[in-house]
């Protein structure tokens, strides 16, 4: 099941679905959270403790043919 939460593009102010079971890393920087995936970065702005928050609830878990 996959782990989603809608976030914000830092550079482009546009929502984004993001996969939470992508990522390696996720670092606080000045006015943004930079995530750090399998397959590069991307910087959003909602603060870590949002996507763990988030990523806590159990209602944004969703099997692939629920998408």
């Amino acid at each position: 099941m996959a782990h989603l939460v809608m976030l914000t593009d830092a550079n482009t102010n546009q929502e984004i679905l993001f996969n939470l079971d992508t990522v390696v890393s996720i670092e606080n920087a000045v006015g943004q959270t930079v995530i750090t995936t399998r397959w590069g970065r991307q910087q959003v702005q909602e603060s870590l403790d949002y996507i763990m928050s988030r990523s806590k609830d159990d209602d944004k878990k969703v099997a692939a043919g629920e998408i």
